[in-house]
């Protein structure tokens, strides 16, 4: 009960608008590198096998560093501060968007290609209507997932690197062992953690990003 009321007093108090802002400002701005990256290389490494080759065995190294190893290595590269933030969601996410978009690509059927080619369609309606309309799928697969990790992640990166945002203010109450201000702010957290991913549910289901000839 001292963790509802404390929670409410946050919201009263205003107390939540910048720390919560500020966390979701680094948590997308994270998200959307690796979706822009992600996608790019993805898309590369499933034309072409060469590139795949090359970059494959990166990209499982990538996702097999621990996070405490990227976070030690923003930290003497930066010190605390947004920009370790943001680079930790991304590089967290990177190889999630890149690995689904290039199994998107991978999958495209051939024959539809080769009929492209024979009757001349023009490059850019082989990209958004066979491409895409392949990758979608996997591209939006790999957003919802994304989406729960991005939060998480990022209140992670905060509570170890950050200056400000709510990672911080966990940070700061656990300091203070102010008991119910930890789990207070946790609690808003998991809230905003589930508020995010049933609006993006929710956009899911309405299917709004479908591709059409």
């Amino acid at each position: 009960m001292k963790v509802l009321v404390q929670s409410y007093r946050f919201f009263i108090e205003g107390k939540l608008f910048r720390p919560v802002g500020l966390t979701f400002l680094r948590a997308f701005f994270g998200m959307g590198l690796a979706l822009v990256t992600g996608t790019a290389l993805g898309f590369l490494m499933g034309v072409s096998d060469k590139i795949y080759l090359l970059f494959q065995p990166l990209n499982m190294v990538i996702r097999s560093v621990p996070i405490v190893s990227w976070l030690s290595t923003v930290i003497l590269a930066w010190g605390i501060g947004w920009r370790g933030v943001v680079f930790i969601v991304f590089i967290s996410l990177l190889p999630i968007v890149t690995f689904n978009v290039c199994e998107g690509v991978r999958i495209v059927d051939k024959k539809l290609l080769e009929m492209a080619r024979i009757y001349t369609v023009p490059k850019m309606k082989v990209f958004v209507v066979i491409y895409m309309g392949s990758v979608w799928p996997f591209l939006l697969s790999s957003l919802k997932l994304s989406i729960g990790n991005m939060w998480k992640v990022a209140i992670v990166a905060e509570y170890l690197i950050g200056e400000t945002g709510l990672g911080v203010q966990i940070m700061q109450a656990k300091f203070y062992v102010n008991t119910v201000e930890v789990f207070s702010y946790t609690f808003v957290a998991v809230i905003f953690g589930l508020i995010l991913e049933g609006l993006f549910t929710f956009i899911w289901e309405r299917k709004p990003f479908e591709v059409h000839s």
